[in-house]
Parts: structure tokens; sequence; C-alpha cells
């Protein structure tokens, strides 16, 4: 009985692992080409995540990864707090299998990871799953 549901969980895991590499290639093919109707930005490397988080507005970092099923579920929802916050915050997106050394750096051990920097100083951090509502709260009440 445990071998059957070894193989159970071990086959559930491959499907799933599959579409989610099917889903991440279509995804970091679309990220590659800039989108102007979206203000989310993608940090390619330390330097360009540097220069952005040391600006004068605040900056929310969402550290994720294309094959993780939390971090997809961030997009909209970064989607509507950039609609939403137009003009008062920035938002990037950090692969954090692309970009190891920021994750690094800010001691990323989970994803998503939301960050909120201002003028190179982070205000706040939150782990997981975070909606829209909360988000714009959040910024709100940490930024100057």
């Amino acid at each position: 009985m445990k071998g059957f549901f070894g193989l159970v969980v071990f086959l559930m895991w491959m499907f799933g692992f599959l579409g989610c590499s099917a889903n991440s290639k279509e995804k970091a093919a679309a990220e590659t080409n800039i989108n102007t109707k979206s203000e989310i930005k993608n940090a390619e490397n330390m330097s360009s995540f540097n220069e952005i988080i040391n600006g004068e507005q605040p900056v929310l970092v969402d550290f994720y990864a294309d094959w993780c099923a939390p971090c997809r579920m961030m997009a909209p929802i970064l989607e509507q707090v950039a609609g939403d916050m137009k003009g008062q915050i920035k938002i990037v997106k950090v692969n954090v299998d692309k970009n190891r050394d920021a994750a690094m750096k800010y001691g990323i051990q989970s994803i998503p990871t939301l960050m909120l920097f201002q003028k190179g100083e982070v205000k706040w951090k939150g782990l997981g799953v975070i909606q829209a509502d909360q988000i714009q709260q959040i910024v709100r009440t940490k930024t100057n």
C-alpha cells in the first residue's frame, strides 16, 4: 500500500512539474518582451536592482521563481496594485533563479517574498500570497 501511495504522489508531482515547466517557458518568453501596458519591471541584474531601489519613490519587490505556483498567483495581484497605485509606487520582479545574488543579499529563503524599499532602505518584508488591498495599506503606512 505504501508503494502505491508513493507512486501516486510521484505521478502527481511529475504531472504538476511538467505543467509548470510548460507555463514557465511561455511566461519567460512573454517577460522578455517589455509590456508597455504593465507598470511592473523585471530586474535583470544587481546593478539595475540597486539603482531602482535607491530612488525616491517607494519600490515593492517581488522575489519569485517561474516554477512557483503561489508566485504565479501574485502576478494579477501585483498588476492590480500597479494600476491602483500608479505614480505612487514602482513594482519590480526579481527571479531568484536568475538573480541569486539579490536573493542571498536579502536573505530570501521562501517565495514569494515581497519587500518594500524606499531610498534603499527596507521598510517591510512579507511572505506568501498577499492580497492587493493589504499591500496597498502596507505601502501607505510604511512609506513617507
